[in-house]
């Protein structure tokens, strides 16, 4: 089998959709709201979107909720558990996956923190892309408060509308969260290389307990954070990565 098979990519894609779905009803809203704003003189057509307005808004609240109470949890269980059936070749499910975790160690906890090593690796890579994005949406976000600010002839109301996307909003919840999460996959990714390092020079003792602790750090971060990172850059830097993690191995003696 030389293809790469992971059987949670169904669970993932239908996240991504409804993902895409919140994204679209956000920005949907956004820009209904301060349309809304400009149509006084068309009374008709204001009461109209106010409604649709009314229920995107309802929408994207049931959508938003039911990926981040629901789907991002139950997603995340199931590949944790995936993730130590394969590092402990404990049958805890019944998930198929070939050439996602790529390391011929044997079952054990030093399995374990090879298959996070690996993780953490492509997951600060996406995350720090995804913080790009988010810091160009959120800029000019902020350009244009700033601006409707300093402008005295912008409407108070008209500040109010950008001032209640840009605050009340997920929009900035969802940027620090995703920041966070960068920040913590870097770090795990350097104490994870440190004690790869260590493993190499012969140290071994205490290093199992310090796997577990980064791999408890990687799971309560994703946890925390409750970000769904992009399936769109993770397969966009997959080839380049993948070569990445065949250097480290063999620089780390990963085998």
């Amino acid at each position: 089998m030389s293809e790469r098979i992971d059987s949670l990519d169904k669970y993932y894609k239908q996240l991504n959709i409804v993902d895409w779905v919140c994204t679209i009803l956000f920005w949907l809203n956004a820009w209904v709201s301060i349309l809304v704003f400009f149509l006084n003189e068309y009374p008709a057509v204001r009461e109209a979107l106010t409604y649709f307005f009314i229920g995107t808004t309802v929408m994207f609240f049931i959508a938003d909720n039911f990926i981040s109470i629901y789907l991002i949890p139950s997603v995340e269980g199931k590949r944790r558990v995936h993730l130590i059936s394969k590092s402990l070749d404990v049958p805890l499910d019944n998930e198929i996956t070939n050439k996602y975790y790529n390391n011929d160690l044997e079952p054990s906890i030093l399995k374990l923190g090879a298959h996070i090593f690996e993780n953490s690796l492509f997951a600060k890579e996406v995350t720090s892309r995804m913080c790009i994005k988010e810091r160009r949406k959120i800029l000019i976000y902020v350009l244009i408060w700033f601006s409707a600010l300093l402008l005295r002839t912008i409407d108070l109301e008209f500040i109010s509308i950008i001032s209640q996307t840009l605050f009340a909003s997920t929009l900035l919840t969802k940027w620090l969260k995703l920041e966070y999460l960068r920040s913590k996959n870097e770090q795990i990714y350097q104490c994870l290389y440190d004690l790869f390092l260590l493993h190499k020079e012969g140290n071994v003792s205490k290093l199992s307990a310090k796997f577990l602790d980064c791999f408890v750090s990687y799971e309560a971060a994703k946890a925390y954070s409750g970000i769904k990172q992009s399936s769109k850059i993770f397969f966009e830097i997959n080839d380049t990565y993948t070569e990445e993690w065949e250097r480290i191995k063999e620089n780390l003696d990963i085998k």
